[in-house]
């Protein structure tokens, strides 16, 4: 939908059938208000829409008035008159008005920044760094890194979903530390189960799982050339994830698959529901992710939540995300050491057994959404 038709002046807007409707036009008397701007669809199966998504319910069942309003675009890299089209979008608002916006328009908009700063109090929430995507063109990097940097310096603060992350605005974006909240992702806790070597035949494939976007930064190309060299032990793969984002990336997977003769051993699954996902999760022995780089890393953490041993790799949060206790972290980019760790775990279910335990673990640490959306809560209160 045009972003001209979702101006908050509209009489009532119903974006998503599971969020709640929400009055378009804030009464000035209200304090629990604020405006939540994003780039095209929240339902988009990203682990940044989700968190997005996830926070606004949780805002709204804690009685917060929140305006939906969505640019349309080509995001993070918009033209002209995508800008212009932000700027008319968000131009009904006015002080004392409370706007947040994800980064993945923020960061390519410094204009659209300083329109916002100019009339309300603007909060920008940085999910990671758009110049860190893997795979983007020296020249994009370095263009993005420059325009998220001025974008961020008219934001009155900055909500973070991790401390690697705010150590990266800090470091290398130049953002005051006192400028930065961090808000960790939450995990919807999964129902206790039983050790992984009781979740199986005796003899049968062990299941691995990787979600995640069919995008370079994930690195489904490394995991496939390195199941390619285990075809000798008794395994089977599922990949879960969008597979529209970078189709040239997909058919590079799917080739690869090819390649390998592991078409029957390999299933990309693409999108599937919260619900398949979890089903998924429930029925997965291991958790294999050879990203390049996390903001934080949702999916490790809900694979921990069911007791998975996780096989992880990359920088940013990843390492934070996930302890020694819950897995293995092998160099992004590396197949060779990622076939040695999944060979290690398939053929060892003590071992399995042990990261399993250390998974769940790890995982009773971890925020629910509904204390993420509390913590997010408190940051924007601080700003009323």
């Amino acid at each position: 939908m045009p972003a001209h038709l979702m101006r908050p002046l509209l009489p009532r807007l119903w974006l998503m059938s599971d969020l709640h409707p929400f009055p378009s036009q804030i009464a000035a008397d209200v304090s629990k208000a604020c405006y939540f701007v994003f780039p095209g669809d929240l339902n988009t199966p990203t682990g940044g829409y989700r968190y997005d998504h996830s926070i606004v319910q949780g805002l709204q069942k804690n009685e917060w008035d929140v305006s939906l309003i969505s640019l349309a675009g080509n995001y993070p890299t918009p033209s002209s008159s995508d800008r212009g089209a932000a700027i008319e979008a968000l131009g009904g608002i006015e002080a004392p008005a409370l706007v947040v916006v994800d980064g993945l328009a923020l960061g390519a908009s410094p204009d659209l920044a300083k329109d916002i700063s100019n009339r309300a109090i603007l909060i920008a929430l940085v999910h990671h760094p758009l110049f860190l995507e893997s795979g983007m063109e020296p020249k994009l990097a370095s263009a993005l890194k420059q325009s998220e940097t001025k974008a961020l310096t008219y934001a009155e603060r900055v909500i973070v979903t991790s401390p690697s992350t705010r150590k990266t605005l800090v470091s290398q974006m130049s953002v005051p530390p006192g400028k930065v909240s961090i808000v960790l992702p939450g995990i919807a806790q999964a129902p206790e189960v039983d050790q992984l070597s009781s979740k199986r035949e005796a003899g049968s494939a062990l299941q691995l799982l990787c979600v995640g976007s069919l995008v370079p930064r994930k690195g489904q190309l490394h995991l496939v050339e390195a199941l390619g060299r285990l075809k000798h032990l008794n395994w089977h793969l599922d990949l879960i994830g969008e597979t529209s984002f970078n189709p040239q990336y997909t058919r590079q997977v799917r080739n690869q698959i090819k390649r390998y003769d592991l078409a029957d051993r390999i299933h990309i699954h693409g999108n599937v529901s919260q619900a398949g996902l979890m089903r998924f999760y429930q029925s997965a022995d291991l958790f294999v992710l050879p990203t390049y780089y996390e903001g934080y890393g949702m999916a490790f953490a809900e694979a921990m939540s069911f007791g998975l041993p996780i096989i992880a790799s990359g920088a940013g949060a990843v390492t934070s995300t996930v302890p020694p206790s819950a897995g293995f972290h092998v160099a992004a980019g590396d197949a060779t050491a990622l076939g040695d760790s999944i060979e290690v775990l398939l053929r060892n279910d003590e071992l399995r057994n042990q990261l399993s335990e250390g998974s769940r673990f790890a995982a009773r640490a971890l925020p629910s959404w509904s204390d993420s959306a509390k913590a997010f809560a408190v940051v924007l209160e601080g700003h009323l």
